[in-house]
């Protein structure tokens, strides 16, 4: 297989760097399950006890 003369590791289109792009990743999906937690808590009913 040739090697394409141009193949080099592009910067991503935002956040320029990819560490920062994974972060930015990983911080979304955390504050995504915070919230399916907290809607999950709030629309549950209290058990009695």
């Amino acid at each position: 297989m040739p090697e394409r003369p141009h193949d080099t590791d592009e910067a991503p289109p935002f956040l320029k760097t990819w560490p920062r792009v994974y972060a930015m990743v990983v911080l979304y999906l955390a504050v995504l399950i915070v919230c399916f937690y907290a809607f999950t808590r709030w629309v549950t009913p209290a058990v009695a006890e």
